[in-house]
């Protein structure tokens, strides 16, 4: 190549520049000879990497087979914190594939969200004004996060079923299952406490072969089961007597549709009757997020049953299902609470209902694994017991029972606490205490039961006599499920599905 190189002025400075061009095209052939052998390297490089790239990509990306399937099976339906689970990921194969392995993951949470309607001022002076806005509360709490990796080689997945067994231990201080969901006048709300277990092939992103289940898990225990007993009792203002009533339950924790036994032993010693005794069971919830709390009680289920007599003195048993939709009891978590309670209210007419609260905890559904197995469906009922004689209605009384004297304004009608039958004022003149009927204090009687009601008085009905009348029908029953119920052969007693009349 020539370069010709014109230069105004002085013609030594167009010799002096020929040469440095000279200079700088003899560099530039070097520099291009060493850039062209580097840009071939780095093609080489790129080549191969590109290759693997491709190789990866061939495994990675192509999506796995639908009819490829894989499940989780865990050893038991429920479990409480601390327990051990164990569990197996079943896999059946149909089309081969790439897998660098199997993983498990569990988690344990609670979510709370919240939403408030709240009324704010805005504006100054005459644009002053009131609107309302919405705000929504939200919070998020883990308990327990964990993987385990059950199978950590890779290779290609021949058809076939495979089963992987895993085991993970839960904390030891768990709430229990709880979801809901709703609204009430400060605006909706959602709580959920939620356990998950999650089985993994791992393939590549986004085409993993998954396979999600909930875990059903309770509070523990230990000392939640056990029998629950209340009382309350009330006066009357214009009406001399106490209303006492107690109740009892065998025990405090039970399932979504199972049947309870709520039994009374009740002492009315006043001439106020009882219209109707009303099972509720009512529904709290505590909820918290952030700085923001919310309390949220309504009765969830109520149920009714035929009232008491004046001076009513005996036992009663109240068969009570239990509606299967209800949500489980959780109260361990630390921002959603759910808890019940059941509620026996005495409807009183002219005077304020008596109330008595038992606490009650309700299970997620589960086996429950102990010795006594489960009752056969329809055991009869305890019969419930009167100790004291029918009360008598004085609307159809219209003579005294003794003196067979008219009642009239100023004759009145007296009801003997013994016998519970109308007398005139005369014939019920005399005052003992009857202790057998659990009157204490001197009650008016009749002449005719005045000697008897003096060393006590006597029971209308036996609370023994019942017992054993009940015990042989239940033999009777139990007798036409032992083909059915194996089990009920091998008790040297039955089992009672209530406690006896006492």
């Amino acid at each position: 190549m020539d370069f010709k190189v014109t230069v105004k002025g002085d013609p030594h400075l167009a010799n002096e520049a020929f040469l440095n061009t000279n200079d700088s095209f003899a560099a530039s052939n070097v520099a291009f000879m060493g850039t062209t052998s580097a840009v071939n390297g780095m093609m080489n490089v790129v080549g191969s990497m590109v290759n693997a790239v491709a190789e990866v990509v061939e495994h990675a990306f192509v999506p796995i087979d639908t009819r490829n399937k894989i499940w989780v099976t865990m050893n038991q339906p429920s479990y409480v914190g601390g327990d051990m689970i164990s569990g197996t990921v079943e896999m059946d194969c149909l089309v081969p594939f790439f897998a660098k392995g199997v993983l498990v993951k569990f988690k344990g949470f609670e979510r709370v969200w919240l939403q408030e309607h709240r009324l704010e001022t805005e504006g100054e002076g005459s644009n002053k004004r009131t609107v309302q806005k919405t705000i929504d509360h939200k919070e998020n709490k883990e308990f327990f996060r964990s993987t385990i990796c059950v199978y950590p080689h890779q290779g290609n997945v021949n058809p076939g079923h495979y089963s992987f067994p895993f085991q993970y231990q839960l904390p030891p201080t768990l709430p229990g299952t709880f979801c809901e969901d709703g609204k009430d006048a400060q605006g909706h709300y959602s709580a959920k406490i939620l356990y998950k277990v999650k089985a993994t092939v791992d393939v590549a992103h986004r085409h993993d072969l998954k396979f999600t289940t909930r875990l059903i898990v309770n509070e523990r225990c230990n000392e939640l089961v056990k029998p629950s007993f209340a009382e309350n009792r009330k006066s009357f203002m214009l009406t001399k007597g106490k209303l006492v009533a107690k109740a009892w339950l065998n025990k405090n924790a039970y399932f979504p549709g199972e049947t309870l036994v709520n039994k009374l032993k009740i002492n009315n010693t006043s001439v106020k009757p009882t219209r109707r005794i009303s099972l509720k069971v009512h529904h709290r919830m505590e909820l918290r997020a952030h700085l923001y709390h919310r309390t949220i009680n309504h009765v969830v289920y109520k149920q009714e049953y035929p009232g008491i007599n004046p001076c009513f003195y005996g036992k009663r048993y109240l068969p009570f299902n239990i509606p299967v939709d209800l949500k489980p009891s959780s109260t361990l978590g630390d921002h959603a609470k759910s808890s019940y309670t059941l509620e026996v209210e005495f409807d009183i007419p002219g005077a304020i209902d008596l109330s008595v609260n038992l606490p009650l905890t309700l299970f997620a559904p589960q086996f429950m694994y102990s010795a006594i197995p489960n009752q056969p469906p329809g055991a009869p009922l305890p019969p419930d017991v009167s100790y004291r004689h029918p009360w008598e209605d004085e609307d159809k009384v219209k003579n005294c029972r003794k003196c067979n004297t008219s009642f009239s304004l100023f004759n009145r009608k007296h009801h003997c606490r013994h016998c519970m039958k109308v007398f005139c004022g005369k014939c019920t003149e005399k005052q003992t205490p009857i202790t057998k009927l659990a009157y204490p204090k001197p009650v008016k009687v009749c002449d005719d039961c005045y000697p008897v009601a003096m060393n006590g008085g006597v029971k209308y009905q036996s609370a023994k006599a019942l017992a054993a009348a009940y015990q042989e029908s239940v033999n009777q029953y139990y007798a036409q499920y032992t083909q059915q119920y194996p089990w009920l052969a091998q008790q040297q007693q039955p089992l009672q599905p209530a406690v006896a009349p006492q």
